[in-house]
């Protein structure tokens, strides 16, 4: 896993290339993705990169609607690894039906 997960969210999604921009910018950042007003990216050391883009984008006059910082889940580094989640795979518990004793 490439870092904490880092989502901003910004009020129009028109504004969400210049935050990809200043995203992507941040030391060791992975490429942004962005899915209209949202744009997400991991990062090493989410916590203090969240603070440096926050004061960038404020710096910038460019407004947040909502922020996000995320550190990878085990469900998420078992889906890079595998390519499945951990909860593929799981179906409800069925109760197994008694069979008679062999005779």
């Amino acid at each position: 896993m490439g870092g904490d997960l880092l989502t901003v969210t910004v009020p129009r999604a028109d504004l969400a290339a210049e935050v990809a921009g200043r995203m992507g910018a941040l030391p060791g950042a992975e490429a942004p993705t962005v899915d209209g007003d949202r744009v997400s990216c991991r990062v090493p050391a989410g916590g203090s990169a969240l603070v440096a883009l926050l004061r960038d984008l404020d710096a910038a006059g460019i407004e947040v609607a909502g922020v996000e910082s995320r550190r990878p889940s085990l469900d998420d580094v078992f889906l890079t690894v595998t390519g499945r989640s951990l909860r593929d795979g799981e179906h409800p518990t069925e109760p197994v039906p008694e069979q008679e004793p062999a005779r």
